[in-house]
């Protein structure tokens, strides 16, 4: 293909995607009572659907979407889109687990072994929860930090994030000119879901050693018992 031809990015910014930056962002619906947050740019010709854990849903282009955006605009307004309706959506778990602070913790199940526990067991134990964690640490910084690219398998889609957001999303002109509609919105629901997917780090961290300690920790009648003080 010639490289000519087609343009990854932003690097040559025309007077209408200024122009278009300034326009009003239509007011987002309510969205409260649903399990997803729509996003839209400044034009109105792109929605986002995302649900409530940031993962896309599927996108959405308007049925005349060139008659009110340029097509090589089309990257910069998927790019605004998705990340207005991940900003949605952390709010959202925010709001939530506000909510949920007064709530009782639910205790952790598991088997444990109540045979007493020597010194060199609970050194066995600690060693390994501290493993874990470690592995869970190190594991987060790099999904956190590092950037993450996804490319559509049709290759006319490429995608870059980092730390929870999208920071550049680049689009073949010369396909996006003469595609069908549908034929767009997978390619580039495709590339923003795999962007999460790769970008989002385990919720908690887990492990043998980790549940142990956590299914002790949740009965203190049988951690006393385990430790000879019961």
């Amino acid at each position: 293909m010639n490289e000519d031809n087609r343009r990854w990015g932003f690097e040559e910014a025309e007077d209408w995607e200024y122009d278009a930056g300034r326009r009003t962002t239509p007011p987002a619906a309510q969205q409260e009572d649903t399990d997803e947050c729509v996003g839209t740019d400044a034009s109105g010709a792109v929605s986002v659907v995302v649900e409530l854990d940031g993962r896309v849903r599927e996108v959405r282009l308007a049925e005349r979407w060139r008659d009110s955006l340029d097509q090589r605009a089309l990257d910069a307004a998927v790019l605004s889109a998705a990340n207005n309706a991940t900003m949605q959506a952390l709010s959202r778990s925010v709001e939530a687990q506000g909510d949920l602070t007064a709530a009782e913790p639910v205790p952790v199940r598991g088997q444990v072994d109540e045979t007493p526990f020597t010194s060199e067991d609970a050194m066995r134990l600690f060693d390994a929860v501290n493993a874990e964690l470690a592995a869970f640490t190190g594991g987060l910084d790099q999904t956190v930090n590092a950037p993450v690219q996804a490319e559509s398998r049709g290759g006319h889609v490429r995608g870059t994030a980092q730390f929870g957001k999208v920071v550049r999303f680049e689009i073949d002109d010369r396909w996006v000119y003469t595609a069908p509609n549908p034929e767009i919105e997978s390619e580039l629901a495709e590339v923003l879901r795999a962007l999460h997917d790769r970008g989002t780090p385990a919720p908690q961290p887990g492990g043998p050693a980790i549940a142990e300690l956590q299914a002790l920790a949740s009965d203190p009648a049988r951690l006393l018992r385990k430790v000879g003080l019961a």
